[in-house]
């Protein structure tokens, strides 16, 4: 099994086990662009630890031949997207949400055709419309269009434009260097969002009451980040996307434990049909890899 691929699977498990945990343990009373701050700031220290204990020189080299790459994941990775998604969150059901956000691995393909060359045959499209339907499934009754989804799709978006940009930069930089990159410069672009909306005030009212339950979330998106980079930098960006869909029906059988319900009918459905696109994907890949141009 590809390297990547493998990086994949394990990126896909982590993102279950947080989604899983944040709805379990949800924080309440603080502002989304502080607690993006909280949580993607704890991170970048948690990365910035581990690259400057003796990797120095290769994040001065790295960041000089790809500064600008390492820029647009920042702005399109780690700050923008985020502020977005709360903001469409306000207007648009938490379902709607989640469904528009899964959507990502259909831009990643869009993109990654004529961007990185990958290819895509016919099965592999059929694993892909399989993928769709399994999330479709999960109690959607239809979209509303309202801004709210608007914002949550352009978000989406730029996630999507970041794979795409993250996946040409991997070629020259390593998977930590992009990954703190897109934290600690994603940091401080959210820093200076809420200093210029007069918000940052509130980052120094928080106590450890409403701080302890984010740690876990802090580390979750650590080895997230740190996990798919890894999977982007050897595998192509439309199995790895597709693969991360793997998150939800993970999460879904930790809550049935966690419960101690059995699985339902639709949860079902979207661990089959996940899987069998997933399947589909991999197994039907094209034999010559994506290549960057």
């Amino acid at each position: 099994m590809n390297k990547g691929i493998k990086w994949a699977i394990l990126t896909a498990l982590i993102s279950g086990v947080s989604i899983f945990y944040n709805k379990q343990v949800l924080v309440k009373g603080i502002d989304p662009l502080i607690f993006n701050i909280v949580k993607n700031g704890g991170t970048a220290v948690i990365l910035s630890l581990a690259l400057f204990t003796g990797r120095r020189g290769r994040i001065t080299e790295d960041f000089k031949k790809n500064w600008k790459g390492l820029l647009i994941i920042a702005v399109a990775g780690g700050s923008l997207p985020f502020i977005l998604y709360f903001a469409g969150l306000v207007s648009a059901s938490a379902i709607n949400a989640n469904l528009i956000h899964k959507s990502l691995f259909i831009w990643v393909a869009f993109l990654a055709i004529p961007f990185l060359k990958e290819k895509l045959g016919m099965l592999q499209v059929a694993g892909f419309v399989l993928i769709a339907l399994s999330n479709i499934f999960l109690g959607f009754n239809g979209f509303a269009f309202n801004s709210g989804e608007a914002l949550i799709l352009l978000a989406t978006l730029l996630w999507s434009c970041e794979y795409i940009v993250a996946k040409k930069v991997l070629r020259k930089s390593g998977s930590l260097t992009v990954s703190w990159s897109r934290m600690f410069l994603g940091s401080l672009i959210l820093i200076g969002i809420a200093a210029w909306q007069s918000k940052l005030r509130l980052l120094f009212l928080l106590d450890w009451t409403t701080l302890l339950p984010v740690i876990p979330s802090i580390v979750l998106l650590t080895l997230y980040v740190t996990g798919l980079f890894s999977a982007l930098k050897y595998a192509p960006a439309t199995q790895v996307t597709a693969i991360l869909i793997l998150a939800t029906p993970v999460t879904n059988l930790l809550n049935m434990f966690w419960t101690r319900q059995f699985i339902s009918g639709l949860q079902l459905n979207n661990l089959i049909l996940s899987l069998s696109g997933i399947m589909l994907i991999y197994v039907f890949r094209p034999k010559n890899r994506s290549i960057v141009v």
